[in-house]
């Protein structure tokens, strides 16, 4: 085996349970880097929730919005977007409301919600220890029908949280209307999230394209997530390695399975995979 690029996740993957970024993680990444390997972010966060806490100079690459959008990190220049449709944008974000649901909608990097919904998700976020990454990516709009009528960058995700499986089951039958979205499951704040985007935004898809980029073969890169969003990054990279706090299902579809989020899984695999 010899791995010339690894794709990580961020949340429940590099971060421990209250966000932080280790020195082992930090010094696991940075010894890859050394040794020649490319490194990249591949996670659901908008490229604004890259905060200054965890951008590393041995990062090269950050694949943002589940996949949405490429863009080097060095330099800042994009790579790649696949963006959501605006009809069924706004779509979504009407069957949302009808619910009573929050609907996030990412643009530019940034995620905004109505402002109705911005104070809870604000609290939830300083509940959970995040609220700097919460401050820094989210953003309350009057308007957020009006918002997608006007966008001029390009809808890159929408998250609704759905909560509860009945919420989560009747936003699916919704969104069917518009077969061209791909949906994704993930575990969110207070229960069960909705990740929807376009087809080819997805993690998966970002990697492969940046292997590609790069001139680096399939067989020679490795990945390591923990939640549904993370499958199609799993099932591409040549080597896949779950997180120990994954789900079932990310740990069936990976080679093995390292240790959890609060004791440096992520870390002990790359270390394992550069002989360190």
């Amino acid at each position: 085996m010899s791995i010339k690029l690894i794709g990580l996740d961020i949340d429940g993957t590099l971060l421990t349970r209250g966000k932080r970024l280790t020195p082992r993680t930090c010094g696991a990444i940075e010894a890859a880097a050394y040794a020649g390997i490319r490194v990249a972010y591949l996670t659901g966060r908008p490229l604004s929730g890259i905060t200054e806490d965890i951008r590393l100079d041995s990062v090269g690459y950050i694949v943002s919005s589940n996949g949405a959008v490429t863009h080097d990190a060095q330099t800042g220049a994009p790579l790649r977007g696949r963006f959501i449709p605006k009809d069924a944008a706004r779509g979504v974000a009407v069957a949302a409301r009808q619910s009573g649901l929050n609907a996030t909608v990412f643009t530019g990097g940034l995620g905004y919600c109505e402002s109705a919904f911005y104070a809870a998700l604000m609290a939830e976020y300083e509940e959970r220890g995040n609220l700097a990454y919460g401050q820094a990516s989210r953003r309350p709009t009057d308007d957020l029908l009006a918002l997608i009528d006007r966008d001029q960058n390009g809808i890159e995700n929408i998250c609704v949280d759905t909560n509860d499986e009945e919420a989560h089951r009747a936003m699916l039958r919704v969104i069917a209307n518009w077969p061209e979205l791909r949906l994704v499951t993930t575990r969110g704040n207070r229960g069960l999230n909705l990740e929807i985007g376009h087809p080819e935004a997805d993690k998966g898809l970002a990697f492969l394209h940046l292997a590609g980029l790069l001139g680096i073969d399939r067989a020679d890169t490795l990945a390591i997530g923990d939640d549904g969003n993370d499958l199609g990054l799993l099932r591409a990279a040549g080597t896949a390695v779950a997180m120990g706090n994954a789900t079932d299902e990310v740990k069936r579809a990976c080679a093995w399975v390292t240790e959890d989020n609060e004791h440096d899984g992520a870390a002990k695999a790359i270390e394992r995979i550069i002989g360190n």
